[in-house]
């Protein structure tokens, strides 16, 4: 405030000084001035040449304008003369000027204050320039002004309340600048004010109701900016409003229904803001209202308006809102004027009927809402209609044949609904249709051959359909068409030559259709052609030559079909971006001039019978995200230019017989996701490089016939969802860093030279669920229990391996598991019962497991006796007391028979060997392991009763230690059982 009042004192002080000068009657003061103004503009033009000393009268000076007693200078009009350079200060000088119009020039710097000066200026233009800086307070000293336009510059800061105190404006234009802060609410002080204009500004905060003070205010807008709050409803009493425009700012609560009385009002714009609830019935009173846009908000509730009452509006949109219910006829009676009505992207139900009376309607658009039924049959009661736009409905039926009557047609657009039927030959009349969308429907039949006839066609979309039969072979008549959509339907026969005549083409989807034959050669006419997918077809043989014409091809897909020869009549164009041939039949060599196409960011060849190397040119093409030459004969190695393109996402190059070594500058391609270099005959080590390409979520290596070790540096890649690594010659130990790649949901690398331990790390790999594959290695030790972890697994596989003890109980846990392989190793023990339901191949082949699904297990030793309950414990001890019992008895009837018995004990002796041999070969396998056994003690009492003889007693102990033996058994099968 201070700097204002400073400045405002020196402004005073120079109008004193120039009063002065003025009353002495110094008459070169004017010329001396404009002399000053003139050196301060860059002149390119030459018109202000006669602005000079010697150019005579200084009111005869371009754009100088004088009292007739050409005593004063009255007005300065240098509009639109392309000059440059800043606004002297000098301009304060001339102090008669009414007038200051130097707008729509190349002017920059700041609008200088002495402005300030000019007490008579009435109008000051400066608007279109590149002026910046601050809007000088001291233009608030021009108490006459009454227009203002300065807009459409860099000016920035706050618009300065000091404008307030300028009473006799009634243009205020500060549109399209940097401006920020608030409106001013001295604004309000404008009595006068006719015309406000702040749009495309950064104001924010409330809009002030002292605004409702402009009685006479004809034009308020304060479209895109940053406003905030409510609508006041002062505004409801400016009675002279006509435009209302306050479009695209961050305004919320309701729609005053103070705007019902602005009787004035022929535009009201509040589109793009955050305002709420129900449309106000009260804006029905708005007779002189044209166009309403109430669109983008989140209004609510029924359609409460008509045209009955908006008798003068022509344009109302609604559209991205949440209304809801039905389309009233009263919205559009038959009397109403209404032109244009947009209703999209709402929650509107019912059917289209109600508004088949609106006969005025232009354009008609009722898309993305949840509208049901058919497409009236007499649609074209709406005869006036170029625009019907219906997409993304729920309308079903066919599309009626009357609508080939509605000869201003231009626009019909009725995608994504449940519409069936045919194409009725009837739209062939539409002469003036450009635009015809029909794709995501469930319609069927042929193309008719009438839609030919409408020959200002430039858009087709048939997408998704039914479509039968083939393309009409007078398509070329079509020879506005600029887009041919006719993708996934299920055309069939050749791809019509008349097509190359339509020379204005430049997308061309044929895909996923039944379409065959060869490419016809008149394609090379369509010149300027961008786009062509044919893929998913049947077409076939060589591509012709005249295909090389079209130099602004940027996408090709040609994959899945039958092509076959050469690729280099697709390599005309340098405008290439993306190119697809995927699974054709196209042999020889990657042509180098591949390199010149520097835009190529996707090339896919793979699945052909390419041969000859990897051109070196391709590392012409830094901007490459996608490389695919997989399934070809390619030979040799891997070309260092490759190295170049460091935009490399995916490189895919297996399936064909590339040798040499895997490169290590792999390692600087950071951006790599996918490396494909499998089943080729690289030899050497996996680069442990490969760890510095921290984005890859793919590797696979396989069938090659690498070496070494796997690096450890693999555990860097920590983004790493699938390794394959299987069919290689790879050893030495699994890395435990690669539990650092917690990522991974598949790991193979089974068929390999690997040894030692399975690492327990792996048991951290909890995303793992494709498949953990380490079989066929020279693994050992036993399985970590970790690996029960794995609670995703699908599928475990470590057979044919060295590896020895139980099979881990944790391994229960694996529920979703369904393949399991642990054949030939050297596991031992009982299988975990959850594991029972895999088949016994799972577990045969050197193994000595049991259980189901394998024989059932017979325990060995008194520590599985520890296992039993109380209650086996118990019975058993009750067998062997009543066993033992028995024995004594025997052993006494047999001292008394023994030297009658001599031959039948022998012979015992010799069957409880034999017997002891059998049980023992049994429980020892492949005899890797031995189990003890338990011996029970005989009691004194059956020994006192043998004989004397110590060779006999020997014999009778023998005999007895081994019924014993048998009892053993018996209490061991008890066990078991």
């Amino acid at each position: 405030m201070e700097n204002i009042q400073n400045n405002s004192m020196r402004l005073a002080l120079s109008v004193l000084s120039t009063l002065l000068v003025t009353a002495c009657g110094d008459a070169s003061t004017n010329s001396e001035a404009l002399l000053q103004i003139k050196s301060e503009f860059i002149d390119l033009e030459g018109v202000l040449s006669n602005w000079s000393l010697g150019g005579g009268d200084i009111c005869s000076w371009n754009g100088v304008a004088c009292l007739a007693s050409r005593s004063h200078v009255l007005g300065l009009n240098l509009s639109g003369h392309g000059l440059s350079g800043s606004i002297s200060s000098k301009m304060g000088s001339l102090v008669s000027l009414q007038t200051l119009d130097l707008s729509s020039n190349s002017l920059t710097g700041a609008i200088p204050p002495e402005l300030g000066l000019l007490k008579n200026l009435r109008e000051l233009f400066l608007y279109s320039n590149s002026l910046s800086g601050p809007i000088p307070p001291e233009l608030g000293l021009l108490k006459k002004l009454k227009i203002l336009r300065i807009g459409n510059n860099g000016l920035s800061g706050e618009i300065p309340p000091h404008l307030g105190s300028c009473t006799e404006l009634e243009i205020l234009g500060l549109a399209s600048c940097q401006l920020n802060g608030t409106i001013p609410k001295e604004m309000g002080n404008l009595k006068h004010l006719k015309s406000l204009n702040l749009q495309n500004n950064r104001l924010g905060g409330l809009i002030p109701p002292e605004l409702g003070g402009c009685g006479e205010l004809q034009v308020l807008s304060a479209a895109a900016n940053r406003l905030e709050g409510g609508i006041p409803s002062t505004v409801g009493g400016l009675n002279a409003l006509q435009i209302l425009n306050l479009m695209n700012n961050q305004l919320s609560g309701s729609i005053p229904i103070e705007l019902g009385n602005l009787s004035s009002l022929t535009y009201l714009n509040l589109l793009g803001n955050r305002l709420s609830g129900a449309i106000p019935p009260e804006l029905n009173q708005l007779r002189q209202l044209q166009i309403l846009d109430l669109s983008d908000n989140d209004l609510s509730g029924a359609i409460d308006l008509s045209t009955r009452h908006l008798n003068s509006l022509e344009y109302l949109v609604l559209s991205k809102n949440s209304l809801h219910g039905g389309i009233d006829e009263n919205l559009c009676p038959e009397s109403a004027s209404l032109r244009n009505l947009f209703l999209a992207e709402n929650n509107l139900t019912g059917t289209m009927e109600g508004l088949l009376n609106c006969a005025s309607l232009r354009s008609l658009d009722l898309s993305n809402n949840s509208l049901s039924g058919s497409i009236p049959s007499d649609i074209d009661r709406l005869a006036n209609l170029v625009d019907l736009v219906l997409h993304n409905n729920s309308l079903v039926g066919v599309l009626p044949p009357q609508v080939g009557n509605m000869s201003d047609l231009e626009m019909l657009s009725v995608f994504h609904n449940g519409l069936t039927g045919e194409i009725p030959a009837e739209i062939g009349r539409l002469q003036r249709l450009t635009l015809l969308y029909l794709y995501e429907n469930q319609m069927a039949g042929t193309i008719p051959r009438e839609l030919t006839n409408c020959s200002r066609l430039e858009e087709i979309d048939f997408f998704g359909n039914h479509f039968t039969g083939p393309i009409p072979e007078t398509m070329g008549r079509l020879e506005n068409l600029v887009v041919l959509q006719l993708r996934q339907n299920e055309l069939s026969g050749p791809i019509p030559p008349s097509l190359g005549y339509c020379r204005r083409l430049q997308a061309l989807a044929l895909a996923d259709n039944q379409l065959s034959g060869a490419l016809p050669r008149t394609l090379g006419f369509l010149a300027e052609l961008r786009l062509v997918t044919l893929y998913n077809n049947s077409l076939e043989g060589p591509l012709p030559e005249s295909v090389f014409r079209l130099k602004n091809l940027a996408i090709i897909n040609f994959s899945h079909n039958r092509f076959a020869g050469s690729i280099s009549p697709l390599l005309g164009s340098r405008a290439l971006a993306k190119m697809d041939l995927t699974n054709n039949s196209f042999s020889g060599a990657i042509p180098p001039v591949l390199g010149e196409a520097r835009n190529l960011t996707r090339l896919r060849l793979g699945r052909n019978l390419l041969s000859g190397t990897v051109p070196a040119e391709v590392g012409r093409l830094e901007g490459l995200g996608f490389l695919d030459l997989s399934s070809n004969n390619l030979t040799g190695g891997i070309p260092l230019e490759l190295s170049e393109c460091r935009q490399l996402t995916h490189l895919l190059l297996g399936g064909n017989r590339l040798t040499g070594t895997i490169p290590r500058w792999f390692g600087s391609l950071r951006s790599l996701g996918e490396l494909d270099l499998s089943s080729n005959d690289f030899r050497g080590d996996v680069p442990a490089e490969l760890g510095n390409c921290s984005g890859l979520l793919k590797i696979s290596l396989h069938d090659n016939r690498l070496s070494g070790i796997i690096p450890p540096e693999m555990g860097r890649l920590t983004s790493l969802n699938v390794l394959a690594l299987q069919r290689n010659h790879l050893s030495g130990p699994i890395p435990s860093a690669i539990q650092h790649c917690d990522k991974l949901y598949e790991l193979r690398l089974s068929d390999n030279f690997l040894s030692g331990w399975i690492p327990p790390e792996l048991g951290q790999l909890t995303e793992l669920q494709v498949v953990l594959d380490l079989s066929r290695n020279h693994l050992s030790g036993g399985i970590p229990p970790s690996l029960g972890h794995l609670i995703k697994l699908e599928r475990l596989d470590v057979s044919f391996n060295r590896l020895q003890g139980p099979i881990p109980p944790s391994l229960e846990r694996l529920t979703s598991l369904h393949q399991l392989n642990l054949s030939n190793n050297l596991l031992q023990g009982p299988i975990p019962a959850a594991l029972s339901n895999f088949p016994s191949s799972s577990f045969l082949g050197g193994n000595q497991l049991c259980g189901a699904p394998l024989a059932s297990c017979t325990p060995l030793s008194g520590s599985d006796a520890k296992r039993l309950s109380n209650a086996q414990v118990a019975g058993i001890t009750a067998a062997i007391a009543f066993v033992s019992a028995a024995v004594c008895l025997v052993l006494l009837y047999i001292i008394i028979r023994m030297w009658s018995d001599w031959r039948e004990v022998s012979v015992s002796n010799s069957d409880g060997e034999e017997q002891e041999a059998n049980q023992e070969n049994k429980w020892r396998g492949d005899g890797s392991q031995k189990v003890g056994r338990r011996y029970w003690r005989v009691h004194s009492m059956c020994v006192a009763a043998a004989s004397p003889d110590d060779k006999r007693s020997s014999t009778s102990e023998a005999c007895i230690l081994r019924q014993i033996m048998q009892v053993d058994k018996l209490v061991g099968a008890s066990q078991v059982l």
